[in-house]
């Protein structure tokens, strides 16, 4: 489990991130984001990231709990390794405060563009990192409660991202930090357990295999996936034949989901 760092006025850590924060002339009185990247420096960096954004998102969608905590107004926030948000998960409710905070994907977290903050602490201590209201060096935050934590990719033994949930206007929930420390454990276990089917996996799929595989998640018909592939019938039927055995599926839905398990597809069909 990762160590978890509480932040408030006082601490060493804070002390440190509001002198940076003044040596390099942030305005506490920011009212709302305005670095934010260009849509194609944007697409990019969601490319790049997207197998962890597809494991997060449909983590928080499918689990029960954490889906009512979005609906009760906490929303995600997850940054790439240099701190531009490239998914944010939250509920409509949110959407006019959003907007008149110009608060979106593509906006930079990082100090120097909007003060302390738990993402850009995270990014400084490779802690989990809490921190509550009044405690942010920008009043922008200041009815913003936070927990940001790393998430590591054991196998390359890198940082890959950072996730954030965040309430507005809420009292504090001494649950949070368990909350998001279970999720980033979780979403490391998964991203351990991808690398282990994926290289055993993958290297066995050829570039035929994984365009079948798309078109199927994308709803394509046996007909429509002969003519985009200009294959026969029965040359279909044996790659799909063999894709299940390899897949240990019994039916495309379950070969579907087997290849999403896998990291081989997106949660959106996408070959990854």
């Amino acid at each position: 489990m990762k160590s978890i760092l509480s932040v408030e006025k006082g601490c060493e850590e804070l002390i440190n991130s509001y002198g940076e924060s003044l040596l390099i002339n942030v305005s506490p009185n920011i009212k709302f984001f305005d670095k934010v990247l260009s849509n194609e420096e944007l697409a990019i960096r969601k490319d790049k990231n997207k197998h962890i954004i597809s494991i997060i998102e449909n983590l928080i969608r499918k689990n029960h709990i954490y889906d009512n905590l979005v609906k009760k107004g906490y929303f995600f926030i997850i940054c790439d390794t240099d701190g531009y948000v490239v998914k944010l998960i939250y509920d409509e409710q949110l959407k006019n405060y959003f907007d008149a905070l110009h608060f979106t994907e593509g906006i930079s977290m990082r100090l120097k563009d909007c003060g302390t903050n738990a993402i850009n602490l995270a990014i400084k201590t490779n802690k989990q990192v809490e921190i509550n209201g009044k405690d942010h060096y920008c009043r922008l935050f200041s009815n913003w409660y936070c927990t940001a934590a790393p998430i590591i990719d054991y196998y390359s033994e890198k940082i890959i991202a950072y996730i954030d949930m965040t309430v507005v206007n809420k009292s504090y929930n001494k649950l949070r930090n368990i909350i998001l420390s279970n999720i980033s454990n979780y979403i490391e276990e998964i991203i351990m357990y991808r690398h282990e089917i994926y290289t055993t996996i993958n290297s066995r799929l050829s570039l035929s295999d994984k365009l079948i595989l798309t078109y199927l998640a994308n709803g394509l018909n046996r007909k429509e996936i002969i003519k985009e592939m200009n294959i026969s019938e029965a040359t279909l039927r044996r790659y799909i034949e063999k894709l299940k055995i390899k897949l240990k599926a019994q039916n495309d839905i379950v070969l579907i989901l087997n290849a999403i398990n896998a990291g081989i597809l997106d949660t959106c069909g996408n070959i990854l």
